[in-house]
């Protein structure tokens, strides 16, 4: 770019390009009111045309290599690394490092929210920044209008800084259309370097929009299979005999892919299970010799160890029955010597038992005699009480004949009463029944008189109906009265019948024969009581006298049976004492006997061990040397088995790194994917790493399926990023080093059969989705004192034709590159929001800038 100078009169008094020289002196345009602004030899051809800027001067679609040049911007702004080492995206000594992948044929970021930044002229799509350029009423540019040209340098730079804040948000768009507002507020910013006063630019509006948002991340990968596996084996140094299939071909689980030669495998094979049957037959006759020995080993110890247990049993025998001997004898004389004491104290028992006896027969022999007499008398008052009653109760039943006459006349009166009162009250039903419906047709004969057209015999019926009701009437009456008559009589009926159960009742519970009733149960009773005792009292007496019988009988057996007990107890002592001293002869002898069984087993056990270990050892032996055997055998038929190689699913072979007749020295023969399902491969950098996870949707996008989205979910995130591989331009040598780049995988849910593998495939993350969002541009939203944000909303204009606004407190919802949701009670889709003011005061020269100044 040229070096341009100031003329005096660069700026005229409406702030526009007036007279502006090149480095060689030329007027770049000496008439504002042209079509352009700046002429041909100067920056910008013509602001209206649809190259922002001419072939001679910067680029003439901002595609080049380098953007701009002497301002230091780099061509790719969308670098993580070197936004953070240049935060501002201006590099020194104006170096700009190249970056390996510049922005994609037709957009500046494959993010959706920035796929329409421009059109086809480049120019900004955003309504709210094109009516900044649109003409005036008078068709001319807007940009050679310098009366009513008033493009805020904010507003434009405010609208390509949501493109440009982040270096990740850099797009080319919005430079050019910053470089392209920049000609119409660089009066502006010249006359605020002038010192000059400068008119407040008022601010854009735009309207509060209701759509979709999705916040997102888009990476680049490349579309792999869902499954693969790499085909080889472990037999090597052979020859490929077979041969089945060719890079591209289908083959289902099971197929075989390639055989390998196994001749040699084969022989070995043979001479390995001659080897394991050799060793077998070996085997089996040095295992049979040591159990030939261990069994004669047992079979002599088993004999030995039966003589010493005879010994051993043999003496415990004649121990037990000496010691059975001796506590029989020890029980004897405790038996004998207590039943001695006990003979003892049974005869001075016996001696007091017939005393007590006979004191006690002599005491119930007097109580007999007092219970006879009393007995007597009861009997005598018995047979009085016995008159007395059977004179009441002849007195009792002759009154009550007399009440069962009299209430069995009142009963039958009283049934003939209830017959006629029931057979009186049905005639009076009747009647009364006959009268109610008589006097209801009545009723209804003297209605239809009085009826619109009665019948013509109307007052003949009533007649006859009034005749007929009187008679009915006199019946029921005849029958109430009857009815009446015949109540009384029942009622009469009913209360002699009372009187007469009344007075039989009193002749039932006659008082006469309940005294005379009591009198004989008293006296029965003491007669009965009285014979109880006395029959208690002659038993008592006699069993008295028994017992002091049986007494004396007791004490003369007592006597007896006291010297027989001690003649026994003397007997028992003499043979414990010489069952005691024959029991420690034999336990001696056992002692001894188990002394010698005890040597004996030791050493006939130590024999049989010997003879086991030497069985063991055999089996031992043999079973190593044929499982050695048989492992050769197992691992050769498991050698020839893995010469067939075969494919473990269903796939198409996409690598053969053989051919039929080749010597296999191990290493992959084919690999086999399986392309039912897609996965896409990616990198993610460390910004946007720790904002994924699995299970996130992701939409896929590749050239060959053009336009068409597919669908897929998150289904790996590696944790570590990948390492990458770097050599030395010295030695060339090659070492791993750290990326800052995490695998990831994305699994294809709707997969098209486009799809092949190896493709490319744009990625695009979902991170957060909304609908029916209300939104504005993140601009629009400013902060109050307190940090609050709020919109300014436009609600018409005042009598001097300026805008009024309401300030309306807001939160934020999700946040895009240039959108931002807002949430807030009074806001709706269609508001037009106006933008912050630019300019409110006058500046001095140590305020003059570049109008490219905050751009970045």
């Amino acid at each position: 770019m040229k070096d341009y100078e100031l003329d005096e009169q660069a700026i005229d008094n409406n702030g526009v390009y007036s007279n502006v020289a090149d480095g060689d002196g030329d007027i770049a345009n000496e008439d504002t009111s042209s079509e352009s602004i700046i002429g041909e030899g100067d920056i910008l051809e013509d602001s209206s045309n649809k190259d922002l800027i001419d072939e001679d001067k910067i680029y003439e679609k901002m595609i080049g290599e380098d953007l701009i040049g002497e301002y230091n911007i780099h061509d790719d702004m969308l670098s993580d690394e070197l936004a953070d080492e240049y935060p501002n995206n201006v590099y020194p000594n104006n170096e700009y490092p190249a970056n390996e992948e510049s922005l994609g044929e037709d957009s500046i970021n494959d993010d959706s929210t920035n796929e329409d930044l421009l059109d086809e002229d480049f120019a900004y799509e955003d309504e709210s920044l094109e009516d900044a350029f649109e003409d005036d009423e008078s068709g001319e540019s807007a940009l050679s209008n310098k009366k009513d040209l008033k493009i805020s340098p904010k507003a434009v730079l405010i609208k390509c800084g949501n493109g440009i804040k982040s270096h990740k948000k850099m797009v080319f768009a919005a430079i050019a259309v910053c470089l392209a507002g920049a000609v119409g507020v660089s009066a502006l910013s010249f006359a605020k370097a002038k010192g000059e006063d400068v008119e407040v630019v008022p601010a854009a509006t735009e309207q509060i929009i209701k759509q979709d948002l999705s916040k997102s991340i888009a990476v680049n990968g490349t579309i792999a299979s869902s499954a693969s596996y790499s085909l080889s084996s472990e037999v090597t140094d052979v020859t490929v005999s077979e041969l089945n299939v060719s890079v591209g071909d289908r083959v289902k689980a099971g197929d075989v892919i390639a055989v390998l030669d196994t001749t040699s495998l084969e022989k070995s094979l043979e001479i390995a299970n001659k080897n394991l049957e050799t060793t077998k037959e070996k085997n089996e006759l040095d295992v049979d010799a040591s159990k030939r020995s261990y069994s004669n080993a047992t079979e002599s110890a088993s004999t030995q160890n039966e003589r010493a247990k005879d010994d051993v049993d043999k003496a415990q025998d004649e121990l037990n029955k000496s010691t059975n001997d001796m506590n029989t004898a020890s029980k004897d004389v405790d038996t004998t010597k207590a039943d001695s004491q006990n003979k003892d104290a049974a005869v001075t028992s016996a001696k007091d038992d017939v005393t007590n006896a006979t004191n006690n027969a002599n005491s119930k022999s007097d109580a007999a005699t007092k219970t006879q007499k009393e007995y007597d008398n009861a009997v005598s008052a018995l047979s009085d009480a016995q008159a007395q009653l059977d004179t009441a109760k002849a007195n009792a039943q002759t009154a009550i004949d007399a009440a069962k006459t009299k209430v069995d006349t009142a009963q039958a009166a009283y049934d003939t009463a209830l017959s006629d009162k029931n057979a009186a009250q049905s005639t009076y039903d009747t009647a009364k029944s006959a009268y109610d419906t008589a006097a209801a047709e009545l009723e209804d004969l003297r209605s239809q008189k009085d009826s619109e057209n009665p019948p013509e015999d109307i007052d003949t019926q009533i007649s006859n109906k009034e005749s007929d009701v009187a008679t009915k009437k006199a019946d029921m009456d005849t029958a109430k009265q009857m009815l009446d008559d015949k109540t009384s009589a029942y009622d009469t009926a009913s209360s002699t019948l009372d009187s007469a159960k009344t007075e039989l009742s009193n002749a039932q519970n006659s008082q006469e024969l309940k005294d005379a009733q009591a009198k004989y149960d008293a006296a029965l009773e003491a007669k009965n009581k009285a014979e109880q005792a006395n029959d208690t009292a002659q038993t008592d007496s006699k069993n008295a006298q028994r017992d002091l019988e049986s007494k004396q009988s007791a004490l003369t057996e007592a006597q007896t049976a006291q010297s027989e007990a001690k003649s026994k107890q003397s007997e028992a002592q003499s043979k414990y004492d010489t069952a005691k001293s024959q029991t420690k002869t034999n336990q001696e002898s056992l002692d001894k006997a188990k002394e010698n069984q005890e040597d004996t087993k030791r050493s006939s056990d130590k024999s049989v061990a010997d003879s086991a270990d030497s069985v063991t050892s055999s089996k031992l032996s043999a079973e190593s040397s044929e499982l050695s055997a048989q492992q050769e055998v197992d691992k050769i038929t498991a050698q020839i088995e893995k010469a067939t190689i075969t494919a473990p699913f269903d796939g198409v072979i996409t690598v053969l790194d053989v051919k039929k007749g080749d010597t296999y020295k191990g290493g992959e023969l084919a690999l086999l994917q399986d392309d039912s399902g897609y996965k896409v491969s990616a990198t993610v950098d460390q910004y946007d790493i720790s904002d994924i996870y699995e299970g996130m949707k992701v939409t896929i996008k590749t050239d060959t399926t053009g336009d068409e989205l597919m669908d897929g979910i998150l289904t790996f995130v590696s944790p570590v990023p990948k390492a990458t591989t770097a050599s030395s331009s010295t030695n060339e040598s090659a070492g791993t080093s750290a990326s800052t780049d995490y695998p990831i995988e994305v699994t294809i849910t709707n997969p098209s059969d486009r799809l092949r593998i190896g493709m490319t495939a744009k990625l695009t993350i979902i991170q957060q989705e909304v609908t029916d969002a209300l939104t504005v541009s993140e601009s629009s939203v400013q902060l109050d004192d307190n940090g609050q944000p709020y919109v300014e909303v436009v609600t018409g204009t005042d009598a001097d034709g300026n805008q009024t606004t309401q300030n309306i407190s807001v939160s934020y919802g999700l946040k895009t590159d240039y959108y931002v949701q807002i949430i807030g009670d009074g806001i709706s889709e269609g508001m037009e929001v106006k933008m912050p003011d630019l300019m409110t005061d006058t500046g001095s020269n140590e305020d003059a800038g570049d109008f490219t100044e905050g751009m970045y």
